[in-house]
């Protein structure tokens, strides 16, 4: 008789377990450790000003809840929706958001200092005002993020995509930037001194008055070439192809 094999669940893919039961309002006030809970629409503040130790939460959904100045220092999020949620001035020092979606929340004024987002989608979020010192998105969808008149050096970036974002005066200086898209965004005035691209994309970006001087952008895809664009990286460090374009743009002639 043949035997067959028990199901096969790839590691992180299991089935996930029932989510808690019980009010989520009572739930938050009082655990520490929450799982599959929908704080849909909630006003999520009062139940957090009760006990501010840090929280884990786990594939819950915050889609539009007011968390206006909530204390969430150290929180843990993995895999969980806060479509449009309201961040606005609550303290997220520290905190690490894995997987999951955070599209249209609203980050303006929050600290933000030590948060970690690693795979999250962060589409058309807005983090005006905010303290992002030392703050690290990884292989973060932020496509159309406001990341303009944050507050805070040592921001760092790691295979985003930023196409179409606004970085406008946003702070890179001696960066080592590795698999991010600018495409189209707004780097306006950015301060890119001493930064290194690596597999970089700033075809069609906005990079009127940005600081190149001494950034390594022989590993960034400069898009078309022409005198003007060309003139916006000057003091940066080239490759000989990319010389040869600007030439190209220019109207010379290199042999050699």
């Amino acid at each position: 008789m043949t035997e067959v094999p028990p199901p096969f669940h790839p590691h992180g893919h299991d089935t996930d377990p029932a989510g808690q039961q019980g009010d989520p309002l009572t739930l938050l006030a009082t655990e520490t450790d929450l799982t599959g809970l929908d704080f849909t629409s909630l006003d999520l503040r009062p139940a957090l000003r009760r006990d501010p130790r840090p929280r884990t939460f786990t594939r819950c959904t915050f889609t539009e809840a007011n968390l206006r100045g909530a204390h969430l220092a150290e929180a843990r999020f993995t895999d969980c929706t806060a479509v449009a949620a309201d961040f606005t001035g609550a303290l997220l020092d520290q905190a690490r958001w894995q997987g999951g979606s955070a599209a249209r929340a609203n980050f303006t004024d929050a600290d933000c200092g030590d948060l970690t987002c690693d795979s999250a989608d962060l589409a058309n979020t807005k983090w005006g005002g905010a303290l992002l010192a030392d703050a690290t998105f990884t292989g973060c969808r932020m496509i159309g993020a406001r990341l303009t008149g944050h507050r805070g050096l040592g921001l760092n970036f790691a295979r985003c995509n930023l196409a179409v974002a606004n970085l406008n005066g946003l702070s890179l200086r001696g960066t080592h930037l590795v698999g991010i898209r600018f495409t189209e965004a707004d780097l306006g005035g950015a301060d890119f001194r001493d930064a290194t691209f690596e597999d970089c994309r700033l075809a069609e970006a906005n990079l009127r008055a940005a600081d190149f001087t001494d950034a390594d952008l022989r590993g960034a895809d400069l898009g078309e070439l022409t005198i003007a664009t060309a003139a916006q990286f000057r003091g940066a460090v080239i490759s000989p192809s990319q010389a040869a374009q600007i030439c190209a743009a220019l109207g010379l002639n290199v042999i050699g």
